[in-house]
């Protein structure tokens, strides 16, 4: 058995964004590889088997990788503690001998009366399996809210303040029903100034002021105590570099992965440092790794903060081979991708983003003003979620922009999307490598991209596999977009030069060369 491999995550889910999908993949290379990989996470959630489950069956994740959660493990839960989801689901004909029942709109929520006195709201997930049940008093204030796993027992309960109705204290049980946290919250500044941690025996392990370090290193060291030989621990969110910093541990070799810029200023490489990763590149000193994506976000870092000895470049890969869904319905999934390839669009234009203010999807929608007054025919689809949905939703109105520019949702698959047109478009103004320019790329659909730090000038030739133009020059950005939707042979061309370049320079069995190289040095 090779050694173990352990990367440190905040939390997963199934629709989690390209941080998480390369957190995944990166782990799923050292396990099929025959590394005794491990995913750590470190945040509550009740819904962590059935997320376990999902991202195996859909082919996100190896089957060899194992994934653990803090609280899921302190709770005491193992394999042995199977999910009956058809046992858990609720019939409301249970409550309707004690309580009037009202359904809250469009939410599969239900108020429940006693007599008059609302007493209790109950949420249901999708699957109509128990979430929460909030209990409140005759003035209506919710007292309490009592969270629900997947194995039907109460895992959290919040007890709610009067003054914001946010919570003033939760506590996180046991499968037992015993504590094993509580923590506080100061309604005057909204964050959490007390954490206790209590033992089995009903002992305080620790106790803070608000840190949450001493809780998570406690259980870190439990899982690392585990190996009895060398361990990589590799963090892979901000959230967990404080973890690794912190910890002392004789055999295991600690590694902090950058995936994002971590300039202020990301246009000046002298900038003061983000909030996100300025942590990490302060205490490069403290770990023995710091992996970036790029070769230019490596120099700018050690020409300030040296420590080249420690700084190692290793990008992301394009798997073409990686199938979203397991089973004989991939198989058609596959024929069905592949059959599409010959279907592109070559008037349509793709984004597949996250909707947020620093991806600037606004500039490529005010550009587009201009493509169709040149090519009416053009069309802008934009696929994702975020908290911008409503502006870009009213500026496509107030552009008039409606039967040409629409508003698709998220994707579960983006390389799908990708195949349907003919160019796709990035505006951020930074990225750590840009996952969406790899994998429109992969997929012979050439990109415009703003030039910026880090990663699309990577993988970019302007004018050879598509372009690249000034950040924030929208004109520039119209432009480009009208001379390819004209051109639909040029651009096919393009996006075959696309592909060949991910293949060649950013393949499964480039960045598996790296990360192991890597391993066998540190380890």
């Amino acid at each position: 058995m090779k050694p173990r491999i352990i990367i440190l995550l905040n939390s997963i889910d199934v629709n989690k964004g390209g941080l998480t999908h390369a957190s995944l993949r990166q782990a799923s290379t050292f396990a099929d590889a025959g590394y005794d990989t491990q995913i750590l996470t470190f945040h509550y959630e009740p819904r962590f088997p059935i997320i376990c489950k999902k991202l195996k069956e859909m082919g996100k994740v190896s089957e060899k990788v194992v994934i653990r959660n803090m609280f899921e493990e302190l709770a005491l839960y193992t394999d042995k503690d199977k999910v009956n989801i058809r046992k858990l689901k609720v019939n409301l004909s249970d409550y309707e001998k004690s309580y009037a029942i009202t359904q809250r709109k469009n939410y599969n929520a239900y108020r429940l009366y006693n007599n008059g006195i609302y007493e209790k709201y109950i949420a249901l997930r999708d699957d109509n399996t128990l979430d929460f049940i909030d209990y409140f008093n005759e003035n209506r204030y919710r007292m309490r809210r009592e969270n629900y796993n997947y194995y039907g027992q109460v895992s959290r309960v919040q007890y709610f303040s009067y003054e914001d109705n946010k919570f003033k204290q939760q506590v996180f049980f046991d499968k037992r029903g015993k504590a094993i946290f509580s923590f506080w919250r100061e309604s005057s500044t909204g964050k959490i100034s007390r954490v206790i941690h209590f033992g089995s025996n009903n002992e305080v392990i620790s106790e803070t002021t608000g840190n949450t370090v001493p809780h998570k290193l406690y259980w870190l060291k439990s899982v690392l105590n585990e190996s009895k030989s060398r361990v990589m621990a590799i963090s892979d969110t901000r959230s967990t570099d404080e973890l690794l910093v912190k910890l002392k541990h004789s055999y295991t070799t600690k590694a902090l992965r950058m995936h994002s810029n971590h300039l202020k200023n990301p246009d000046n490489p002298d900038s003061e440092l983000n909030k996100r990763n300025g942590f990490a590149i302060e205490n490069i000193q403290s770990v023995d790794a710091l992996i970036v994506l790029t070769e230019k976000q490596k120099h700018d870092i050690v020409s300030r903060y040296g420590h080249e000895d420690k700084v190692y470049v290793i990008p992301n890969y394009y798997d073409p081979n990686v199938s979203k869904i397991k089973g004989l319905k991939s198989i058609f999934t596959t024929v069905k991708q592949n059959s599409s390839q010959s279907e592109r669009d070559m008037s349509k234009v793709v984004i597949v983003s996250r909707f947020s203010g620093i991806k600037n999807i606004d500039h490529i929608i005010q550009a587009f003003k201009k493509v169709i007054a040149e090519v009416p025919e053009a069309k802008l689809e934009i696929w994702g979620s975020g908290d911008k949905e409503k502006e870009y939703a009213g500026m496509i109105e107030s552009l008039e922009l409606d039967d040409n520019v629409l508003i698709k949702g998220y994707t579960q698959n983006p390389g799908k999307i990708y195949q349907s047109g003919a160019l796709s478009v990035l505006t951020s103004n930074a990225e750590g490598f840009s996952l969406a320019v790899m994998e429109s790329m992969a997929n012979k659909t050439p990109v415009v991209s703003y030039n910026i730090r880090y990663g699309p000038s990577d993988m970019i030739e302007d004018g050879v596999n598509g372009f690249l133009i000034e950040k924030n020059d929208i004109e520039a950005l119209s432009e480009r977009i009208i001379q390819m939707l004209k051109n639909p042979e040029k651009t096919r061309d393009m996006g075959n030069e696309a592909d060949k370049t991910i293949q060649t320079k950013f393949s499964k069995e480039i960045y598996q060369k790296l990360w192991f190289s890597l391993a066998d040095k540190l380890l």
